[in-house]
C-alpha cells in the first residue's frame, strides 16, 4: 500500500480503532459530463476551500449509532425489505427471454453483467444493446438530509464483479444552486490500479494517489463482499471502504435538500448483501401496500370503503407468478394474468395498517381479478365490485383486454369488512358490449337527498373513452346503467352529491385537448348527464394532468376535494418504461365547485432540484372529524411501487 501522509495514518487509526466502521453510499452517476464522456472527463485539483491541509482533520465525526440499531436496514443479512429499498433493472419493462437484472439469492440480490467488456458487436451486449448497463440502480428509498447541520449514515456490503475496463459510483445528492449530482466513485480504466472520482455538482475531480489516498485496487477485492461507509456531518463528507478512508472534503453551505442515495453499477456489476440508513432527520413515503409483499409482484389500483369507527378498508390488485417475460413486464402497468384482489384494514384512520392482507377473490386460481370498486348503503352495508377479465400480451409491454371474457362480480359484508357473501355475477347488468368495463377507480355513493335518497352509483369507463354509471335502487339487489356522458375520450369519471341534489361528475380524457379535466351534472339522480365540458374552476393540470386518474370527493361540511396530475414523465433511468403522472395537487371547493382553491401539493416533503411525485389511480374518504384519506398508487421513484398514503 503507498505511503500515507502523518495526518491520513493518525485518521486511519483512529477511525479503524472504532467498531462498526463499514459504510457504503448510493452513487448514480446521474451528470451530463459522466454520462456522455464515459468518465474520461479532465480530472484537475479541487478548487476553493479544499486545500490539502484543510483536507484531513485529525480525528472525523461519527455521530451515529455504531451498533447500527438506530436506522434503518434496508436489506439485512441478503433479505431486503422492499419498503425501504428499490431495484432498478433493464429488464424491469423489458422482456429479456427470462432472464432479469436482479436476482435474489441467499445471500442477497445479484446483478448480471450487461456490458461485454470485448465486444465484437453488439448482439454481444445484454439485450443486444451496448448502452443496457446504464439503467441498473440500487435506491434507497429514505430521504436524507444534506445541508448545514445536517447529518446522515450509510452503510453496504456489496460484492464488485470486475475491475476490467468499469466504472460504478455512488450518488449522495442533487444541488438546488447549480441542479448538479454528488457523485463519488471508481474509475475502471486501469484494472491494475483504478482510482476514486468525485463529482461534486459539476466539478470533477480525481483522487490522487499521489497525495495519499488509496486507489481501488488497494481496498476492493472483485468477487470478495467490501463493506463501504458514507458518513456527511456539519459539512464533512468521509467514505471508507473495509475500515479504510477512501476520500474527505469539507464541502460550502448550500441550501438543505434532502436525497434518496443510490448506488449505480453503471458498467460494472455487483452483488448487495446490506444496507443501512442513518438520520435523524430522514423520511419516506407512506406505503399502505408494497411491492413484492406477501409475494406480489405489483399491488396497484386502490380502493377504499369506511368500516365505521375510524375504521377503513384498502382494496387493491395484487399481481403475481407471470407465466411468461411478456406478462411479467405487462404486469407493471396491467393486471394481466395471476391478479388477485386483496383487502388490508386500518383501525386509525389510514395512519397505521394491520400486517394481515385477505385474498377477497382470485386465490390460487391463476386468473386476472381486476378493478375493485366500493360502495356504501345508509346502513353500513359494504358492496365491493371487481371483475375477472382476460386479454392478449401485444408485443413487449402492451396489453389488449377481451371484453367478451369479462365476468363483473358483487360481494357484500355487513359486519365491516370481516365476513363476505359469495360472489354473484351482474355481468349482463353492468356490460353493454361496447368494450370492457372498468370499475372506478373512484368509489360510489349512496344519494342521501330527494326522491333519489338511498340510490347507490358507481362511476364506470367504458373501453377507453366512454363514461356512465350504474345505478342500484334496492342496495344492490340489483342494477341497471346511466346513459353515457356526452364527450370525446372520456375517462375515470368521480361523483359526488351537491347540497341541492344535483350530481357533479368530473372526467379525465384521453385528447390533447382542452388541457383541463371535464365537468358533467345530472339533475335526475344520474340517470342522464349533461355534456361533459371543460372545468372552469382554477384547477391546475398542466399541459398533460387530464390525461391521468384523478379524484372527486365530498366531506360532511359540503367541502369538495378535488386531486389531479400536474403533469407527465417517463422515468429517464428505466429503459422502455411507461408514461404516469406526476406532482399531483389537492384542491378544495366550498361553492359546490363553482371555484376551487389550490390546497397544496398530496407530497409536502422537501426534496431536491428535479424531483417529481408519482402518481397513478387514487380513491379518497373524508373521515367523521374532516381528516382527508387519499390512497394513490405511488413511491419514491413511481406509481408501480405499491400504494401511498396521504392524510389532509
Amino acid at each position: 500500500m503507498r505511503k500515507m501522509t502523518a495526518k491520513i495514518r493518525v485518521l486511519r487509526s483512529l477511525v479503524t480503532a472504532a467498531p462498526g466502521t463499514a459504510r457504503l453510499l448510493a452513487g448514480a452517476l446521474l451528470s451530463v459530463a459522466l454520462l456522455t464522456s464515459c468518465y474520461e472527463e479532465e480530472h484537475f485539483d479541487f478548487p476553493g476551500p479544499f486545500e490539502i491541509d484543510q483536507r484531513i482533520p485529525d480525528t472525523l465525526p461519527f455521530p451515529f449509532d455504531e451498533t447500527r440499531q438506530a436506522g434503518e436496514w434496508l436489506m439485512k443479512e441478503g433479505v431486503p425489505d422492499y419498503r425501504k429499498i428499490l431495484f432498478k433493472g433493464y429488464t424491469d419493462y423489458y422482456p429479456a427471454g427470462d432472464t432479469t437484472s436482479w436476482s435474489l439469492f441467499p445471500d442477497g440480490m445479484h446483478m448480471i453483467p450487461h456490458r461485454n467488456y470485448y465486444p465484437i458487436t453488439d448482439d454481444d451486449h445484454f439485450g443486444g444493446n451496448p448502452n443496457s448497463y446504464q439503467d441498473n440502480w440500487v435506491y434507497s428509498k429514505y430521504f436524507v438530509p444534506i445541508g448545514p447541520g445536517k447529518s446522515f449514515y450509510m452503510y453496504a456490503k456489496i460484492t464488485v464483479g470486475t475491475f476490467s475496463g468499469t466504472a460504478m459510483g455512488l450518488a449522495l445528492g442533487r444541488s438546488w444552486e447549480t441542479k448538479e449530482n454528488f457523485v463519488f466513485g471508481m474509475d475502471g480504466f486501469s484494472s491494475i490500479a483504478p482510482t476514486f472520482f468525485l463529482d461534486f455538482y459539476g466539478t470533477t475531480v480525481g483522487v490522487d494517489p499521489n497525495d495519499g489516498w488509496p486507489t481501488v485496487n488497494e481496498v476492493i477485492v472483485p468477487g470478495i463482499p467490501a463493506e463501504v461507509e458514507v458518513v456527511i456531518h456539519d459539512g464533512r463528507f468521509y467514505t471508507l471502504i473495509n475500515g479504510t478512508l477512501c476520500f474527505t472534503f469539507k464541502f460550502p453551505q448550500g441550501q438543505t435538500y434532502y436525497y434518496t442515495p443510490a448506488i449505480r453499477p453503471w458498467r460494472n456489476f455487483v452483488n448487495v448483501h446490506d444496507m443501512y440508513i442513518e438520520s435523524n432527520d430522514m423520511y419516506t413515503v407512506d406505503y399502505a401496500m408494497h411491492e413484492h409483499e406477501q409475494g406480489y409482484t405489483r399491488i396497484q389500483t386502490p380502493a377504499l370503503a369506511s368500516a365505521g369507527d375510524n375504521q377503513l378498508l384498502l382494496f387493491a390488485e395484487g399481481r403475481s407468478n407471470p407465466r411468461t417475460a411478456e406478462e411479467r413486464v405487462v404486469q407493471n402497468t396491467y393486471p394481466a394474468g395471476d391478479c388477485d384482489i386483496l383487502m388490508r384494514r386500518s383501525t386509525d384512520g389510514g395512519v397505521t395498517w394491520e400486517d394481515q392482507i385477505t385474498v377477497i377473490a382470485g386465490q390460487g386460481s391463476g386468473e386476472s381479478y381486476c378493478f375493485p370498486q366500493t360502495v356504501s348503503t345508509a346502513g353500513g352495508k359494504i358492496i365491493l365490485h371487481y371483475s375477472a377479465l382476460s386479454g392478449t400480451v401485444i408485443g413487449d409491454d402492451e396489453y389488449e383486454y377481451d371484453p367478451a371474457s369479462q365476468e363483473i362480480y358483487q360481494v357484500e359484508s355487513t359486519d365491516g369488512g370481516n365476513s363476505w357473501s359469495a360472489p354473484k355475477t351482474i355481468t349482463s347488468a353492468l356490460v353493454d358490449g361496447t368494450g370492457y368495463v372498468r370499475n372506478g377507480p373512484s368509489h360510489g355513493i349512496a344519494l342521501t337527498s330527494g326522491t333519489y335518497a338511498g340510490r347507490l352509483l358507481m362511476p364506470l369507463t367504458v373501453g377507453d373513452d366512454a363514461v356512465r354509471v350504474a345505478l342500484s335502487d334496492d342496495e344492490g339487489a340489483s342494477w341497471r346503467l346511466s346513459q353515457v356522458v356526452e364527450g370525446d375520450g372520456l375517462q375515470y369519471g368521480s361523483v359526488v352529491e351537491l347540497e341541492d341534489g344535483r350530481l357533479m361528475m368530473m372526467t379525465g380524457h384521453n385528447n390533447s385537448s382542452p388541457r383541463s379535466r371535464m365537468v358533467s351534472y345530472s339533475s335526475d339522480g344520474g340517470e342522464s348527464w349533461s355534456p361533459a365540458e371543460a372545468i372552469d374552476a382554477d384547477l391546475e393540470t398542466g399541459s398533460f394532468g387530464h390525461l391521468y386518474p384523478g379524484l372527486l370527493v365530498k366531506g360532511s361540511d359540503q367541502t369538495i376535494y378535488t386531486v389531479n396530475a400536474t403533469g407527465r414523465q417517463k422515468d429517464g433511468e428505466t429503459y422502455n418504461g411507461p408514461t404516469y403522472g406526476i406532482n399531483p395537487l389537492l384542491f378544495s371547493s366550498t361553492d359546490a365547485g363553482v371555484t376551487f382553491q389550490q390546497v397544496g401539493p398530496l407530497f409536502e416533503k422537501p426534496a431536491y432540484e428535479g424531483y417529481v411525485t408519482p402518481t397513478g389511480f387514487m380513491d379518497a374518504i373524508v373521515l367523521g372529524d374532516g381528516t382527508l384519506v387519499i390512497v394513490g398508487e405511488g413511491g419514491v421513484e413511481s406509481p408501480q411501487e405499491g400504494v401511498v398514503v396521504y392524510r389532509k
